[in-house]
């Protein structure tokens, strides 16, 4: 199977029922910065991504040895470096930071008991300051491409943006792989993939928040701007769609399961448009996820879609494209095609491709 990881260059909306107008609640998001240059953060971000879906992107065990070869070496990459953009919550009245991840589906934050050095410059939760709060202590460990993250289970009220998941259960880290967490902006991760992706097994808060009947409709909307127009900043929305973020209509694609549950934000891409020219990919899948700021495609996908692209080069698997590129690139979804600004198509001071 033929898999890109795409960050989101536009306002998306995930809905899972018809449309119905509803107040809006929503939150201001951050976007997290790399620490390092393009350069490294691009091979990371390889590493880090095909160890994260290593069940559905990569089958050659061979390549997956090698990345965590190199992650576990790297000096480099904690969870401050992978991308995205993080907000504020309150958990048993206490407001955390958190990573609102498409691509995982656990909510954690520190726990009080979590002392190393790492986790003293964060928010730690203090359970007695909590009237809501109930222990229940079952034992996790959560891996990520960049380490893992392990501690007991317990339940509060979460609140978000004014919507409640009452007695949500969450996870309280206690330790974590080395200084995978030191740099991080933000407290905890709040996932926002599948039930059937969490690894604490448990309801997701927007599952629960839906169950519980909090938001008027079962969708959440992400609108994210361009660093270079308005500052690294976003908008979460929940239960409502929020029309002052777009024009137009909104456009519906059906998820993909993988080994039959729903997991991951998976959709079909029709193909890739060049300068008016397709790429003739077929079959390809795209996953959704916001803590990417490039686009990730298998290298030969990768090989093809920068022959197409006007004094493009290649260095060792990296890509460089004019700093300036006036190239069209455009995704074409459900047949729908999705024109992609110029500034998108570079990262970094260096001129480095978004693929």
């Amino acid at each position: 199977m033929h898999i890109f990881i795409i960050r989101l260059f536009f306002t998306i909306f995930i809905v899972d029922s018809a449309l119905v107008t509803s107040k809006s609640n929503s939150i201001s998001l951050n976007k997290i910065t790399p620490k390092h240059s393009v350069k490294v953060v691009h091979q990371l971000y390889k590493d880090y991504f095909m160890l994260k879906y290593q069940n559905i992107y990569v089958s050659d065990q061979d390549e997956i040895a090698s990345a965590k070869k190199r992650l576990s070496e790297s000096a480099n990459l904690t969870l401050s470096n992978v991308c995205g953009y993080y907000g504020e919550i309150t958990i048993g009245n206490q407001t955390f930071k958190t990573n609102f991840d498409l691509g995982s589906s656990d909510l954690w934050i520190p726990s009080q008991d979590y002392t190393s050095y790492s986790c003293s410059i964060h928010k730690r939760f203090n359970e007695s300051l909590s009237k809501t709060f109930k222990p229940i202590g079952t034992p996790f460990t959560i891996e990520y491409g960049a380490g893992s993250v392990i501690g007991i289970t317990g339940k509060d009220n979460v609140l978000v943006g004014g919507i409640k998941s009452v007695g949500q259960i969450f996870g309280l880290t206690q330790e974590a792989d080395g200084d995978l967490f030191i740099e991080a902006e933000y407290d905890g991760i709040f996932g926002m993939g599948f039930d059937a992706l969490s690894e604490i097994k448990t309801t997701t808060p927007f599952s629960n928040m839906v169950k519980q009947k909090a938001v008027t409709n079962p969708y959440f909307g992400l609108y994210l701007q361009r660093s270079n127009d308005h500052g690294d900043v976003g908008t979460l929305t929940l239960g409502d769609i929020d029309t002052t973020k777009f024009i137009g209509k909104l456009n519906y694609n059906n998820v993909s399961t993988t080994d039959g549950e729903y997991k991951y934000w998976i959709i079909d891409v029709d193909d890739i448009s060049i300068n008016g020219n397709n790429l003739k990919f077929k079959n390809r899948k795209a996953i959704l996820d916001t803590g990417n700021n490039i686009v990730l495609m298998p290298y030969n996908d990768a090989l093809t879609y920068h022959q197409f692209i006007i004094r493009s080069s290649e260095l060792n698997g990296h890509f460089t494209v004019p700093c300036n590129t006036t190239d069209q690139v455009a995704y074409i979804i459900g047949g729908v095609s999705y024109n992609i600004d110029q500034s998108d198509l570079v990262t970094g001071s260096n001129c480095a491709s978004g693929v």
